[in-house]
């Protein structure tokens, strides 16, 4: 799976990579839709040079995340992760929320022309490379936040391409029917479609954020190894089932099992032993793992 170190060098690479062609494709469609006409190519180019601006803050979190602990800061900065995801979500959200109501507009004043040739020439560049871009992102690292919030972010971008292509061939069949009037609506509706099919994607970034910022369990995968951790070192001495909290942070994970034992049977060497090993067994995570392991005889302090 890799170490933290390894993980974050994987993630500022596929950062930088998502941020040249994110600014790349912000520059196309802001030209092609300014030329055009479209709006809803111009709402697919806003949408990339916020993700080009979010990338280049995830792209910086990432690195002062893994400066490590200070004095000031001596748990370190993860923290800026679900920060920026949150940020991310908000920022996505309100353009939805503009481009909605301007679409809206648009349709009230008797809609606008648009060639439909060219939204298809559009939709179907764009959702080629941002296709690409998805699965090198997604592909890159699982466990990263980040790369999680970008991939998702090329996902939904590679769906509103696709749509804006299809869209723009209906419009090229009504057309050619008795309803050719209603080619004047359909770069509008096109918006206000591909706005609600990019909802879910914020809502899933603010979603991912408030769990870990009100320090929520991490995810199933994550808490599996944990429990796989405990049983190698049950195995190992003999220990009962603890009591287990954890939570993560960013590239942190937060864990604190605490094991019942009976009285005079241990001293500070092997409750060392257990924290090493335990340690040992997690090494491989690409998280910093933060371990608080305790042997009480007391089962007032279980809870």
């Amino acid at each position: 799976m890799g170490t933290k170190e390894d993980s974050a060098t994987r993630e500022r690479k596929a950062l930088r990579c998502s941020l040249v062609v994110a600014t790349a494709l912000a520059v196309l469609a802001a030209f092609w839709g300014w030329i055009s006409q479209s709006q809803v190519i111009l709402l697919d180019g806003v949408y990339a040079l916020i993700g080009m601006v979010l990338t280049a803050i995830s792209l910086r979190v990432s690195r002062i995340a893994d400066s490590g602990p200070t004095a000031r800061f001596p748990f370190g900065k993860e923290a800026l992760i679900p920060v920026v995801i949150a940020v991310q979500g908000m920022a996505l959200l309100a353009t939805l929320a503009y481009a909605a109501v301007e679409a809206v507009r648009v349709i009230l004043a008797g809609g606008a022309d648009v060639t439909a040739g060219s939204l298809v020439a559009y939709g179907a560049v764009s959702a080629v490379v941002s296709i690409i871009i998805w699965r090198y992102v997604g592909q890159v690292d699982r466990t990263s936040d980040l790369l999680v919030a970008e991939a998702r972010q090329w996902g939904a971008s590679a769906a509103f391409s696709a749509l804006v292509a299809v869209g723009a061939v209906v419009a090229m069949i009504l057309g050619r029917t008795d309803f050719s009037d209603a080619d004047r609506y359909v770069d509008s509706v096109l918006v206000l479609l591909g706005c609600a099919m990019l909802v879910p994607q914020p809502y899933a970034l603010l979603r991912t954020a408030l769990i870990e910022l009100l320090e929520g369990a991490p995810g199933e995968n994550v808490q599996a190894r944990v429990h796989d951790a405990i049983a190698v070192v049950r195995d190992e001495f003999g220990l009962d089932e603890p009591t287990l909290t954890m939570s993560k942070v960013g590239r942190k994970l937060y864990v604190e099992a605490t094991f019942m034992v009976a009285p005079h049977s241990w001293d500070i060497d092997g409750e060392d032993a257990v924290r090493r090993s335990f340690a040992t067994s997690l090494a491989d995570l690409p998280y910093e793992p933060w371990l608080n392991i305790e042997l009480t005889t007391d089962p007032a302090l279980m809870l």
